[in-house]
């Protein structure tokens, strides 16, 4: 229930959805949060005349209920058996297997968060992915046989992929993870396409942009399929005629899809400038600052943070807070920093799939980001206090506050290295 409030006769409490100007013109990190101290409100009546407050969102004597209309009563009928929540971890298991089929039946957008529920997502949308990456490969082939390209099939899944996102943007980023397939080239087109089409989401951006940054992001580098492999699986650094040749890819994958039918007027754009940088040290063109466009930049920020998530030949993989505290040392001079800003809070504190220790002792992982209080994601517990591994892992709610073993709520003490205390994620099903 959205309700237009002056900035004025704002309360701790409230949580504000909305602004009356850009998130992106206003210094706040979280696009859309809940009020919690003073400061925030002096902070938004400085900048607005008005905001839009949720009172589904908010807490205390701020929340209402959202009103339903009521069905017709079921007299004389049975009441439905009640259901155990669905098992995260044999789903992923389901899910890394494949082969889950299509459903007939889309997940319902639940109203009190406007989110679909996370394991059916998951089993409505594997399939989803499973098709992209199948078109992905045949426009590989396509290009590698130098044989016509069609981008429709390509265009037709992202667009199905963007309904996801809508309905669950985490499903989704959790799908990307467990639809690896160890090809760097996939694996990576994939996760930039998600990660895009999840921020630009979070940004508010109209929904043919974001399916216009999805395609981008999985043809964006269509054209290193024409690099010798010798320079794409070469373990040390490139020499300047290997980067050269290498830098080239960008002309290569605009070539490629150049003229294609079905093709977005900003894909070219994004897939043509996703190089370059504000302070002019990218490349082809040495384009610097706004120059360089919001969605070629959204796009360079996704491809540099999914790199550093992903095994190369010549590094391993940076957990999601290393990658990002990366992200942010290059804040203001590779990537604007507002951008970067609102990234880390697309993202949380504790990104999904973040390995976290709880007050309790015993090691989770998170699940789901909670849009609220962002310190208290929904995590599912993988290690007992004594560090045994759980056989039947359980999932906390902690915005529920639920009570540990030592009589306190849980909480989150802080993240860990994604192989801690021997945690394989692959062996949980959660890579």
């Amino acid at each position: 229930m959205m309700t237009p409030v002056s900035t004025r006769d704002l309360k701790v409490g409230m949580f504000v959805a909305e602004l009356d100007r850009p998130w992106l013109e206003t210094p706040f990190l979280l696009q859309g949060f809940l009020i919690e101290e003073q400061s925030q409100i002096e902070h938004l009546q400085a900048l607005c005349q008005t905001v839009q407050i949720d009172r589904g969102k908010s807490v205390g004597d701020f929340f209402t209920a959202r009103v339903h209309e009521k069905d017709a009563p079921l007299a004389g009928l049975p009441r439905p058996e009640k259901r155990d929540p669905p098992d995260f971890v044999r789903i992923a298991r389901a899910v890394r297997r494949g082969g889950t089929g299509r459903r007939s039946r889309m997940p319902s957008v639940r109203s009190r968060d406007e989110l679909s529920l996370l394991e059916e997502e998951l089993l409505y949308s594997a399939p989803v992915i499973e098709d992209v990456q199948t078109s992905l490969r045949a426009l590989t082939a396509s290009v590698q046989a130098d044989t016509a390209l069609d981008l429709s099939e390509v265009s037709k899944n992202v667009a199905e992929v963007a309904e996801g996102v809508a309905r669950n943007p985490e499903a989704m980023l959790w799908l990307a993870r467990l639809k690896s397939t160890d090809e760097y080239s996939y694996d990576h087109a994939l996760d930039v396409s998600v990660h895009l089409m999840v921020f630009a989401r979070f940004l508010g951006l109209p929904r043919e942009q974001v399916e216009a940054l999805g395609v981008a992001g999985l043809v964006q580098d269509l054209g290193k399929t024409q690099l010798p492999r010798e320079i794409l699986a070469k373990p040390g650094p490139l020499t300047p005629e290997e980067l050269r040749q290498a830098r080239y890819h960008v002309v290569n994958s605009l070539r490629i899809v150049a003229s294609k039918p079905g093709l977005h007027p900003d894909t070219l754009e994004i897939i043509g400038r996703h190089h370059e940088r504000i302070d002019g040290s990218g490349y082809p063109l040495r384009l610097k600052g706004p120059d360089i466009g919001l969605l070629p930049e959204l796009a360079g920020l996704m491809d540099t943070y999914c790199a550093m998530i992903r095994e190369r030949s010549y590094r391993r993989p940076l957990s999601s807070q290393q990658a990002i505290a990366e992200l942010i040392r290059l804040r203001g001079d590779k990537f604007r920093d507002t951008l970067v800003d609102q990234f880390v809070q697309c993202m949380g504190l504790y990104p999904i799939g973040t390995l976290v220790e709880l007050n309790s002792g015993e090691v989770a992982v998170v699940l789901q980001q909670n849009q609220i209080r962002r310190l208290q994601p929904k995590v599912m517990v993988l290690l007992a206090p004594d560090k045994s591994v759980e056989r039947y892992p359980r999932t906390l709610d902690l915005m529920l506050e639920p009570v540990g073993p030592t009589g306190e709520p849980y909480r989150i003490l802080g993240a860990l290295p994604d192989d801690a205390y021997g945690i394989d994620p692959a062996e949980f099903y959660l890579a």
